[in-house]
């Protein structure tokens, strides 16, 4: 899937891809550190994901939190490279 990735997706988003096929971010909640950011933060969600309603609690608990949803499903630097850039 590395490979894939190299050759398969844009160089800005090929850094997210790996960080996601890795599974850097499971097993672990951020709830906390999401919910006392300051910073702008921008939630992608894909419009064939079934957890679309999941992420909305994202724009009550975070300060600054914009949703967007783009055509795909879960893994949209892969499947939307150019809207996801």
């Amino acid at each position: 899937w590395l490979d894939k990735t190299i050759n398969g997706a844009y160089v800005e988003a090929r850094t997210p891809i790996q960080a996601f096929n890795a599974g850097l971010l499971n097993h672990r909640s951020f709830e906390e550190e999401l919910s006392t950011l300051e910073q702008p933060v921008l939630v992608l969600s894909g419009s064939s994901d079934k957890r679309n309603e999941d992420r909305n609690m994202y724009a009550t608990k975070m300060k600054n939190c914009t949703m967007r949803v783009l055509d795909g499903l879960n893994v949209l630097p892969y499947e939307n490279a150019r809207d996801t850039v």
